[in-house]
């Protein structure tokens, strides 16, 4: 699967595998990029949800999958829309260090007035960090550069972490409740393009600073995204969809 998915060299790739636990219904699921296998990706387990449904046309409209981010479930709804339920990840805020700040002026170091408020958090469960900056615009988030330096490789190993999240409440009122960017520290994808794992922590934090069960996600990478995101008790319900592009099949 490894070999298959450098050959493919694309920011992620799905492989999904039948069981018998009930036929149609239940799947095996494992995600690798160009590098290595990856523990946790929401945006190619729509993909794979999305081929399941409207490509394969099992006839089914609940698919369980058996992943190394746990039992995921994916449920077709109208509009071509897919629902997946992740576990919901809140994270804990923490007391920055030197080594945080690299990670944020790497960044946002000369776009981000004095004024702002800024706060770092945690998920052991998905390993990211998580900078929250208040009263920011989108064009702002958006127009931000990331330089995957030396530095802020070496400061994200001190911190053991994979990536940074970097989210803002949408001030703008433009009909949106969170915006975020999503950065890879040391992989060779630097932005996450759409990114599922990033609001199974959004959500929860959302819920306890600002009372919100139910968010409109915007992800304002290069290509974008956005998403409904529900919080149910401990699970995260993260509604989107998918286009098929191109169909193909592997000879050898």
């Amino acid at each position: 699967m490894q070999s298959i998915s450098s050959e493919l060299n694309l920011p992620m790739t799905a492989f999904v595998r039948p069981t018998t636990k009930e036929l149609g219904k239940a799947y095996t699921l494992l995600w690798f990029n160009a590098v290595e296998k990856v523990a946790f990706c929401g945006h190619a387990t729509l993909a794979a949800g999305h081929v399941l449904f409207n490509i394969l046309d099992l006839g089914v409209d609940t698919i369980e999958f058996d992943s190394p981010a746990g039992l995921v479930q994916a449920c077709r709804g109208g509009g071509g829309n897919i629902t997946l339920c992740f576990s919901s990840n809140p994270p804990e805020q923490v007391q920055p260090t030197d080594s945080h700040y690299v990670l944020l002026h790497a960044l946002v170091s000369e776009q981000l007035a004095a004024s702002r408020k800024i706060s770092f958090y945690y998920s052991r469960a998905v390993n990211d960090l998580l900078i929250l900056i208040e009263n920011m615009e989108e064009q702002e988030l958006a127009s931000l550069e990331f330089y995957n330096s030396a530095e802020v490789v070496a400061a994200s190993k001190e911190l053991g972490i994979r990536g940074v999240i970097y989210v803002t409440p949408d001030v703008s009122h433009g009909g949106n409740d969170s915006i975020a960017r999503v950065f890879n520290t040391g992989s060779f994808v630097k932005e996450d393009q759409v990114t599922g794992s990033a609001h199974t922590m959004i959500a929860p934090l959302f819920n306890t600073l600002f009372g919100k069960s139910t968010l409109q996600a915007r992800q304002c990478s290069p290509r974008g995204g956005d998403m409904k995101v529900d919080l149910h008790g401990n699970s995260v319900l993260i509604t989107g969809s998918a286009v098929t592009i191109v169909e193909g099949s592997l000879l050898s």
